[in-house]
């Protein structure tokens, strides 16, 4: 019960120690910018690739020392650029995309290993391959996506670098980092993210299954959520479930609330999703359940501005939000739990 209710607490908890408020301001502005010019010009497909590569870049070098930072947003481009690439070209071949997406997510989960930024960026990568994936609605084809991916990812990685030497931050001193383990760590018995990569690849596999198979209206959204809700421990998992659980509610509500108060349509759409990357990228590290909140606007609202419904289809979001968190706690429960009650079985008491 006192754990439960340690849970709870967390989602009213803000840890703004790693909070940077005039990079994450900056961010925003670029991930508006970049959305915002494309959809003006009539192209809303485009923006979709060019937003997330902004947004997923300034999430992923939020808090870094300036010394790293440019080296984490290089590699994590080149990372999303990758996965929206290969997520493309499997959307329409079904049995090959549920394998790829099994491997996928073993590197995904497994590169955590090497730190914080790698389980991110492997994180943002499992996602973006997920969506593309199962995309709704017609996109550009893959290599036009990952270029505009890795567009918006660069702009705003200039204009991170850019606003660190106006600020003097590379004058200060940069911690040392750690030295990375060994690739042969991960083979370990005892390492924790060789069972994550494992359990997240079969998941993901299950539920791109699950998705593909039904023909769900959002296929992508069953596996983009077990993505954002997988941690490598139980208790972490259990954490990010109910902060995703909370944040999608609240998010989808607020979409609703605004597509029946304001009946917006195509570009009525950009405000949204602008306040939606502002909430992810300023709460990333401060509140999950916030930044999830702010993640669910601005996804829905991408999509809707190239014709994805949002009010008719808000059901299905929610009921495959509830079925990734069944999923994902299920996997991190069993293999911690299953061995431990088949040996008291087998013992008698």
């Amino acid at each position: 019960m006192a754990g439960m209710r340690s849970r709870i607490a967390s989602l009213f908890s803000f840890d703004f120690s790693h909070a940077d408020w005039p990079d994450a301001v900056r961010g925003t502005l670029v991930t508006a910018a970049v959305t915002a010019i494309p959809v003006l010009a009539g192209a809303p497909e485009k923006a979709i690739p060019l937003s997330i590569g902004a947004a997923f870049i300034a999430i992923s070098e939020a808090g870094e020392a300036f010394g790293r930072r440019w080296r984490t947003m290089l590699w994590t481009t080149a990372a999303l650029m990758i996965a929206v690439g290969l997520g493309a070209m499997l959307s329409n071949v079904y049995l090959l995309a549920i394998g790829v997406t099994a491997i996928v997510a073993f590197i995904c989960g497994g590169v955590g290993f090497l730190g914080p930024r790698f389980a991110v960026g492997g994180l943002l990568s499992l996602v973006l391959f997920a969506i593309y994936v199962g995309v709704p609605v017609p996109l550009d084809g893959a290599l036009t996506s990952a270029a505009l991916v890795g567009l918006g990812g660069i702009i705003q990685g200039v204009s991170s670098v850019a606003m660190g030497l106006l600020r003097g931050q590379h004058r200060l001193e940069t911690p040392d980092g750690q030295a990375l383990p060994p690739l042969i760590a991960l083979w370990r018995g005892d390492h924790t993210f060789l069972g994550h990569g494992i359990r997240l690849a079969v998941v993901m596999a299950i539920a791109t299954t699950i998705s593909e198979s039904l023909s769900v209206p959002h296929p992508y959204w069953l596996p983009m959520s077990v993505a954002w809700m997988s941690k490598p421990d139980l208790n972490g998992t259990v954490v990010r479930v109910l902060h995703r659980l909370v944040g999608t509610v609240l998010g989808l509500v607020i979409a609703y609330l605004v597509v029946i108060v304001f009946r917006p349509s195509g570009n009525g759409f950009l405000p949204l999703s602008l306040l939606g990357v502002a909430l992810a990228i300023a709460f990333i590290w401060s509140n999950y359940a916030v930044a999830v909140t702010g993640v669910t606007l601005w996804v829905v609202s991408l999509f809707a501005m190239v014709g994805d419904p949002v009010v008719s289809t808000m059901d299905a979001r929610l009921l495959a939000t509830a079925a990734a968190a069944g999923l994902v706690l299920l996997a991190a429960w069993a293999p911690n739990e299953l061995p431990r009650r088949k040996f008291k079985l087998s013992s008698g008491t």
